[in-house]
């Protein structure tokens, strides 16, 4: 799929690389769920880990919620165990 964006002239100016552009759309697409990781990566144009950094850059968390929850039961499991 082809996407083609045109952006007001004063936007122009904050020298916004078409690279940068697609990493911002990426992060931002996958902070807002509507994109996988891996789907996101792909649409920046980058690989995992460079899409991974790119995400620290910008303070976008991947550790969701529901990952907090799990990591908690097996926390409680393993100690019930012990």
């Amino acid at each position: 799929m082809t996407l083609t964006l045109t952006l007001p002239d004063d936007a122009c100016s904050l020298e916004l690389s078409p690279a940068e552009a697609r990493i911002d759309l990426a992060c931002s697409m996958f902070a807002r769920g509507a994109l996988s990781k891996l789907a996101a990566a792909a649409v920046a144009g980058l690989d995992f880990f460079g899409f991974q950094a790119a995400l620290a850059d910008r303070h976008i968390s991947s550790y969701t919620d529901e990952m907090l929850m799990d990591d908690m039961a097996t926390l409680k499991a393993l100690q019930a165990g012990a």
